[in-house]
């Protein structure tokens, strides 16, 4: 067999070039610490860390919304927070402003009070991350979802939904919540009705707020039914006290009223009692109201109860402001005074319920949200984990493998050149 020597020398060239190779290939894995440097060595390995680096990009990318909405959730209870001490300040200065005593300029104290009052909920209503996007404006975050009028009625411009943001595969976490849902759908009264006076005396005589005995018997009777109920309290001097209730539909004193059944129940009164109320004569009560105080002799005062409709959380704050306003002096707007407040309280009572239920369930958004994030990280660091198993190189192998590479590449280069060199002229 011959070989030529063109043959030897690119033979020799060519080993020596392949351990160059593998030396160079050695040296990046030790600089990058990957051991995938060329795809083509192991291509389904390759393949395997391309799909975990999507997916450790993916988890990152919820992590982001995750994080955001969870600030977000964060703002809206602390915003709610605040409504709820300011809430808590109002029920103080409305008890402090419900007795007799109280003179015109505590009164108009308490209006300034109350107006200031007014525009702080307004301003927390309206409350901003740091994006500029309003947390209580549903998925209309972008535009300012209270504005308070002159004469101090609020709109709200927001709508009913939410914003919401991706945080896992299949899983969102709002952003915003429904501002009409939290300031403005509130029930007034105790939640199923309410108490307003149809008539003042020069008495002392108020309802409280009632509470109801049989829920469903209220919603049939209120809402299904539309019935409303007349409380008469009647001071007849010699006769003593007395009490009635009538139902029916309509309004009470005009020609539209229309006494369906009559009086359901009446009886002798005692200031301070309660007052159980039936649908129907003989029937058992469904609702009950405390009284207070009494009317002044030949006088009587009447209340109506009907269903609970929704009011904002603003109305009510007016309301008080309207209250303070009407002044005082007299046993008749004492007693109406004392009557708004009672009203008002109730329907403060509603807003700190509905209050409570939004904080709720914000903490319950918040919880998974927190969680989801812990399954996002845990995960990262599992396909990270991976990764590394596939990608990462063993420095102590790849570093053996860089000293033997780079012995046989030196032992091919002294003996590719120690060969060049022979000549027969040299054994002539």
């Amino acid at each position: 067999m011959r070989v030529s020597t063109s043959e030897f020398f690119q033979s020799g060239l060519s080993g020596m070039l392949n351990q160059q190779s593998t030396l160079n290939t050695l040296s990046q894995q030790l600089s990058t610490g990957n051991a995938l440097i060329n795809p083509a060595s192991n291509p389904v390995a390759n393949a395997q860390v391309l799909n975990l680096n999507s997916q450790i990009a993916n988890l990152s990318s919820y992590q982001q919304s995750n994080q955001y909405a969870q600030q977000n959730l964060q703002l809206s209870s602390s915003a709610l927070q605040g409504v709820g001490t300011l809430i808590n300040q109002v029920q103080q200065l409305a008890v402090q402003m419900n007795n007799a005593t109280v003179s015109p300029s505590d009164l108009q104290n308490a209006v300034t009070t109350m107006q200031g009052n007014l525009q702080q909920l307004v301003q927390m209503a309206n409350t901003q991350d740091a994006n500029g996007t309003y947390v209580f404006a549903g998925s209309q975050s972008g535009v300012t979802p209270f504005q308070l009028q002159s004469n101090n009625q609020v709109r709200y411009l927001g709508d009913s939904g939410q914003k919401t943001l991706e945080i896992g595969p299949g899983l969102t976490a709002p952003v915003s919540q429904a501002g009409n849902s939290v300031f403005m759908n509130i029930p007034a009264g105790n939640g199923s009705f309410t108490v307003s006076g149809t008539a003042t005396d020069v008495g002392t005589t108020t309802l409280g707020p009632g509470s109801v005995l049989n829920q469903a018997a209220a919603n049939d009777q209120f809402v299904v039914n539309g019935a409303q109920y007349q409380v008469t309290i009647s001071n007849n001097g010699s006769g003593g006290l007395t009490y009635s209730v009538s139902s029916g539909t309509g309004q009470v004193g005009s020609s539209g009223w229309s006494g369906s059944s009559g009086t359901v129940v009446s009886g002798s009164y005692t200031p301070g009692q309660s007052i159980a109320i039936p649908s129907t004569p003989g029937s058992s009560p469904f609702i009950s109201v405390p009284t207070n105080g009494q009317p002044g002799i030949g006088q009587s005062a009447s209340f109506i109860l009907a269903a609970a409709q929704p009011q904002s959380l603003f109305q009510t704050f007016n309301n008080l402001i309207t209250a303070f306003q009407a002044g005082g002096g007299s046993p008749g707007a004492n007693t109406q005074r004392a009557q708004d407040i009672s009203n008002v309280l109730a329907n403060l009572s509603q807003s700190q319920t509905t209050l409570l239920s939004t904080q709720s369930q914000i903490g319950s958004q918040l919880q998974q949200a927190q969680s989801v994030q812990t399954m996002n990280t845990n995960l990262t660091q599992q396909f990270q984990t991976t990764q590394g198993s596939l990608a990462d190189i063993s420095y102590p192998q790849v570093i053996t493998q860089f000293q033997q590479s780079t012995t046989a590449l030196q032992a091919a280069q002294k003996a590719f050149a120690q060969v060049q060199g022979l000549s027969l002229f040299n054994y002539i």
